[in-house]
């Protein structure tokens, strides 16, 4: 560290007594139980108490060494570095606050436990990181070039709070542990080849955090804190049923307030706002909320500038937001190391082929979290505490969005829940990466004997060996068996705090709603490989749009563009299976919209579902990320989607049906007249099946678009060039399996594609928008003509296909627009 700039006081108010008491204490336990009478007289009875204050700290260089298997040839180590570059860390641009941070320790004991409180709290700051990259530690070091300029800047104090009743780690006993950083400014920058400074930024960023649980150490999961006391080495489970006692813990994603909204001129009328203004005005944020954000031709001399009315980064743009609140149970997180030659990722390899190592080396990072959401009335939310509720819309202020809540499991009486599955953080030195393969499509034939994904397909580019001989070295996360079973039965219509005229505010709440949608993912496996790249300029493309005309932008003539390169290899199951593969419909991948309406004048829900369900899904590709123009803009070569679903409408499991609620005695309505809990194993609601290969090379954009005249929407503008002979999309029946295919599909096809949320004049409620529009060979090319080169029927068995013809568009737009407006 150098042009270390900083005061330091310490806090000691003990007397010669006291100080001589902990001088000899060589244990905890030891100490003697106290009553507050007691700590009154003695002084320094609130434990120890630590402060800093920091003008500014300079420091060259921060870094983070991983054995990793090395695939280039001829090294003579297994050790890459993670290196930042010029780390500073100064005051908030958010804050007037100056740089401090402060430490209580207090320990005491009852019953022969000795209990701990440690509070860290941290005033405002910004650290920022000049360059990340990542190195080998060879004699003569290489380096992948920059993957940017990073920086953290937050606007609130940052507080760490943990209390134990014994010790730090204890199974059986529940403390209280608090992570509360919010209103946080996470920034990536970039310098595009016109030497201006781009950035993608993740506004107000919250884990406000405060859990009951245990701390301790496992055998096989390392360190693991989770809500529920283990007795006799067995975790108690919280059920829908519990009477919550204190053995049953909980954590709680508590809402953030908005400093802005505190402001004069800040609208707090949204609907997480509480409608007045000036010193009385509150917004909120979710407890975990990520807002992406897009701000183009940063001022580099000050590149974190904040607009404190606001509390925005300047002229920045809203994408996307993400977020969740509420009670949490039953929940688990678990951090432990890898050792070992883990095949997980394959072997490590390079441009002429295999090496003897494992990706994986002998050191990395492993983590799950588990966790289960609380709905309306659940038992887990009594003596306070709110249901989960989750949320997607525009990032910023004054925006739309959708809020998903009284989340179930697919099947009734069962809690909604998520769980990431093992999540690995690695250096990698490698071209290559391996994925499991999904058994579902290796074993179905997808005509003329031909299946749906061969063994190749599994295996995942870094980065092409045709852009460079030297391996990338890259951070690689992995992700085995992550899941996530939520039913929302109520869905809601929302809107941000800011500057937002009235007349776009809903006249609803939405808290009455009695529909909703579900995204439900089961097995989902991922690899994503992130590393520093130079592209060349007019290899490197923006999209912009003119009214409906598509205008593809190269982001310079000449010279080279940093961009993130960047790799994804991802599969889902569309629903769980038994060992011997047959489907038991407990789990799904779905995309669906449920009907709870009330049935008559009981309060049971009607539950009808209508979508995609049922989902095998393996997307995979490599290519680069830039931010230019205000836009992420992604290009991916080798871009494969194999896909595999079933388009369905009926009952959810277990639902009793409609017409036997309103008579029981109604034929088909005996034993009770309801959906089979198998009722996603089975055919029955199956209108027909859906099949599609695409690959080939993908350019797009996503657009910030957040005119609320027009509706928020996310926009997603691009061009895809199919190559190859496999490119196929299928319809089939569901009962005997025979198939219509329009096959070995080539062509160039431009597409603008936005999903919209706007308010409805006529109901003055929410609605939902999904607007398509295709354009068939835009260059006017003949290689750029779609051609299915085989129109195919296929009967119901194993045989080959009969051809019924081709078909060709030369050119052309294809447009759609499916809208969805609850019931008034």
């Amino acid at each position: 560290m150098k042009n270390n700039k900083y005061s330091q006081y310490q806090k000691f108010a003990l007397n010669a007594l006291t100080a001589s008491i902990l001088l000899a204490s060589t244990s905890l336990y030891a100490l003697q139980e106290m009553n507050e009478s007691d700590l009154r007289a003695v002084n320094g009875q609130n434990g120890v108490q630590l402060s800093a204050s920091l003008s500014e700290a300079n420091i060259d260089q921060v870094y983070w060494t991983d054995d990793a298997g090395r695939g280039t040839a001829g090294a003579t180590n297994s050790r890459l570095k993670a290196i930042g570059e010029n780390v500073k860390i100064r005051n908030s641009n958010a804050s007037n606050l100056p740089l401090s941070a402060d430490l209580t320790l207090n320990a005491g004991s009852r019953d022969n436990q000795a209990g701990l409180n440690v509070d860290v709290n941290l005033s405002p700051l910004l650290m920022s990181v000049d360059a990340f990259k990542v190195c080998d530690t060879e004699a003569t070091a290489k380096c992948s070039p920059t993957l940017g300029s990073l920086a953290i800047q937050t606007s609130s104090n940052t507080n760490v709070s943990l209390k134990t009743p014994n010790g730090i780690f204890s199974p059986d006993q529940l403390g209280e542990l608090t992570l509360g950083l919010k209103n946080a400014h996470i920034y990536l920058g970039q310098t595009d080849a016109n030497l201006q400074l781009n950035q993608l930024i993740l506004k107000n960023f919250n884990f406000n955090f405060q859990a009951k649980g245990a701390m301790f150490v496992d055998e096989s999961g390392g360190l693991r804190l989770q809500t529920n006391a283990r007795t006799g080495g067995v975790d108690r489970i919280a059920s829908l049923t519990d009477t919550p006692n204190e053995s049953l813990g909980y954590a709680d994603l508590t809402r953030v307030l908005d400093p802005g909204s505190k402001k004069t001129g800040f609208n707090n009328t949204g609907t997480y706002g509480n409608g007045k203004s000036g010193a009385e005005g509150e917004t909120t944020t979710s407890g975990l909320n990520i807002e992406f954000m897009l701000s183009k031709n940063v001022d580099k001399t000050n590149p974190y500038n904040i607009d404190t009315t606001t509390n925005s980064a300047s002229d920045a743009k809203g994408l996307l937001r993400l977020g969740a609140s509420g009670r949490l149970v039953n929940s688990s997180i678990t951090v432990r190391g890898v050792t070992g030659n883990d095949a997980l990722l394959g072997k490590a390899t390079n441009s002429s082929g295999s090496s003897a190592d494992h990706v994986v080396g002998n050191s990395g990072i492993a983590a799950r979290m588990k966790t289960d959401f609380t709905k309306d009335n659940d038992s887990m939310l009594a003596g306070g505490g709110q249901a989960t509720t989750l949320e997607i819309g525009g990032a910023g202020l004054g925006v739309y969005g959708f809020e998903f809540s009284n989340l179930t499991g697919l099947r009734p009486n069962t809690r909604a829940s998520f769980d990431s599955g093992d999540v690995y953080l690695n250096l990698v030195d490698s071209q290559t990466l391996s994925l499991p393969t999904n058994l579902v499509f290796q074993k179905s034939r997808f005509g003329n004997g031909s299946f749906l994904t061969l063994n190749a397909d599994y295996i995942q580019q870094i980065q092409n060996a045709a852009l460079g001989a030297q391996n990338p070295y890259s951070i690689v996360a992995a992700i085995r068996g992550a899941e996530f079973q939520a039913i929302s039965r109520r869905g809601r219509f929302t809107t941000s705090g800011g500057h937002i005229d009235q007349s776009y505010l809903f006249k609803d709440n939405g808290l009455n709603n009695e529909w909703g949608l579900a995204l439900p993912f089961y097995n989902l496996n991922a690899n994503m490989a992130l590393f520093g790249t130079k592209v060349r300029a007019d290899q490197a493309f923006y999209y912009t749009l003119a009214g409906s005309k598509i205008i593809k932008n190269t982001v310079g003539t000449t010279g080279e563009t940093s961009r993130l390169g960047f790799s994804l290899a991802m599969s889902t199951e569309g629903v769980d299976k038994d060992s011997s593969g047959k489907a038991l419909g407990n789990k799904t991948t779905s995309i669906l919209v449920i009907d709870g309406g009330k049935v008559g004048s009981t309060d049971s829900a009607t539950d009808y579902y209508m979508g995609l369900r049922n989902i095998d899904m393996l997307l995979k590709g490599d290519g680069n990320i830039g931010i230019e123009n205000g836009s992420i803009n992604i290009g991916l070569r080798n871009m494969l989607i194999v896909m595999s679903a079933e388009v369905a409408a009926g009952y959810l499991p277990g639902t009793t049906y409609k017409t036997c609620m309103l008579n029981a005695s109604a034929m088909g309505c005996g034993g009770g007249g309801s959906s089979p809990l198998n009722n996603f194993a089975l055919a029955d609601d199956v209108l027909f099946g859906a099949k599609l290969r695409l690959g080939g090379d993908i350019d797009f954009s996503l657009i910030p678009n957040n005119d609320l005249a027009n509706g928020g929407a996310l926009t997603i503008v691009g061009d895809l060039k199919l190559k190859g002979s496999g490119n196929t999309v299928q319809i089939s029946d569901p009962q005997d399996g025979s198939t219509f295919g329009l096959d070995n599909l080539t062509g160039d096809i431009a597409f603008h594609n936005d999903i919209v949320i706007k308010k409805d004049m006529s109901t003055q409620l929410g609605n939902v928008g999904f607007n398509y529009s295709l354009q068939f060979n835009p260059n006017k090319t003949a290689e750029g003509v779609f051609r299915a080169r085989d129109i195919n029927f296929y009967p119901p068995n194993t045989g080959p296909g009969a051809r019924l013809g081709e078909l060709a568009i030369t050119g052309g737009r294809l447009t759609s627009e499916f809208s969805i407006t609850p019931r008034n």
